[in-house]
């Protein structure tokens, strides 16, 4: 099974080669590895020069929601997945991954867990993948409680996402969020109980910084499908959410 990897990109010349290393280290042969950098200005053009393996573009572009679906057009893989250009992947993640897709074909979605690493590369958490009915995956709020689909570790069979649709460019922080809820609406998900990749954590990262614009996006994402929630909890969702609003918009 054939794997495509996406890693968008803008100068994080930093972080990059490590994760184009951790990519190159796996022991599965079939996949392709996507590079859609915006246009850097630091060295990470140059080290993008260095490995020849690698299909990149280097322009301009609208935001990495954009940069991502321009990397899902240009591949081929029966299964896509995108990786940011400062997380890696963990040994034996692409052919772990592989093997559950292989074993169902009725499966859309793969995630596993999720090392949480520093600036330095030195682990500092970690991420559980779970999620046992969609109603959970509403409450965005509740993310790392009752549900966590960690991106780095998520993986799409590429008919789901030719039936589904491409990312949302309306959304700059929520958009991976977004797209699960339109996965898990319509396909089932399979959890692997492996850890698939590390996700740095730093104030410089986008979803810290901007925390409060995270929550009315999620919001947005979440009430698109709030009709969709079986039995009492489609009365309750709503309510919950607004009441989490209140809470984030008085900085509590």
């Amino acid at each position: 099974m054939f794997i495509s990897v996406v890693t968008p990109s803008l100068n994080q010349g930093q972080y990059i080669e490590e994760t184009i290393r951790s990519v190159l280290a796996q022991d599965y042969l079939h996949y392709e590895h996507i590079v859609v950098d915006g246009g850097s200005t630091d060295q990470t053009r140059a080290i993008l020069e260095r490995y020849p393996h690698l299909r990149w573009v280097s322009e301009p572009d609208s935001g990495q929601t954009a940069a991502i679906n321009k990397g899902l057009r240009l591949s081929t893989g029966a299964v896509v997945a995108y990786l940011c250009a400062d997380d890696l992947y963990r040994e034996g993640a692409l052919r772990a991954v592989a093997e559950v897709f292989e074993a169902d074909p009725t499966t859309a979605l793969v995630v596993g867990d999720c090392a949480m690493i520093d600036d330095q590369g030195r682990r500092c958490g970690h991420y559980h993948a779970r999620l046992e009915r969609f109603e959970d995956l509403l409450r965005y709020w509740q993310w790392g409680k009752t549900f966590c689909l960690p991106q780095a570790s998520v993986f799409l069979r590429r008919e789901v996402l030719d039936e589904v649709g491409w990312f949302d460019e309306s959304y700059d922080l929520a958009m991976d969020y977004e797209m699960w809820l339109r996965v898990a609406a319509r396909y089932p998900l399979a959890l692997l109980p492996q850890t698939l990749s590390a996700f740095r954590v730093s104030g410089a990262t986008k979803t810290n910084r901007r925390r409060r614009e995270m929550d009315r996006e999620e919001f947005r994402a979440s009430r698109r499908f709030w009709r969709l929630a079986r039995g009492w909890r489609r009365w309750t969702i709503p309510g919950e959410a607004l009441l989490h609003g209140v809470f984030w918009r008085e900085g509590r």
